[in-house]
């Protein structure tokens, strides 16, 4: 009788931003990972996007043939915890500030000193979304920094999981603006 061996893939949440670099990214990822990667690509709205940028998250998804989910930041307000997430669509996606006002409400105008708007409006959301999506099992997160911008890579991106596949020559895809 043969023996099936099973493997796990690593689980891996696409933070597709809505711009060209993360849309190069997402797409290069499906194409090239699949294999190694079960992937979940997704979008956090601020209710303050550009409409081409929501229209470019739709085009990509449907252009390339992979789901993305929307998310926008729930506030929990009265309560010391980061923000969660609901899930939208193209459709119900807030389109007049909705969450970003609400993160102000609760924490202020973010500034250099207070700058929790990516942290509440885009990661904590995103991780909020991928650790409810797999049940709580740990992932990576691909972020699309370039290799002409790696002074942006979080220092902590060993602790936090993150993977920057456009600024890793580990990837073999180094990219600079001007290749997107």
């Amino acid at each position: 009788m043969a023996v099936k061996y099973y493997t796990m893939k690593k689980k891996l949440l696409v933070s597709f931003s809505g711009g060209e670099t993360s849309g190069f990214m997402a797409q290069w990822l499906w194409k090239h990972k699949q294999d190694e990667y079960e992937m979940i690509f997704v979008f956090a709205n601020t209710g303050l996007e550009n409409e081409e940028t929501l229209d470019f998250v739709e085009k990509c998804s449907k252009h390339f043939k992979f789901h993305t989910y929307w998310v926008e930041s729930l506030v929990v307000h009265n309560d010391r915890v980061g923000s969660k997430f609901i899930e939208v669509d193209s459709k119900t996606a807030s389109g007049n500030g909705e969450p970003f006002e609400e993160v102000i409400k609760k924490y202020g105008i973010p500034n250099m000193a207070f700058p929790h708007c990516t942290r509440e409006l885009k990661q904590n959301p995103l991780m909020a979304f991928a650790k409810d999506f797999w049940n709580g099992e740990e992932f990576y997160t691909a972020i699309g920094i370039r290799a002409d911008e790696i002074d942006r890579v979080n220092a902590k991106w060993k602790e936090k999981r993150f993977i920057y596949p456009l600024a890793s020559p580990k990837w073999g895809i180094p990219t600079t603006k001007s290749m997107i």
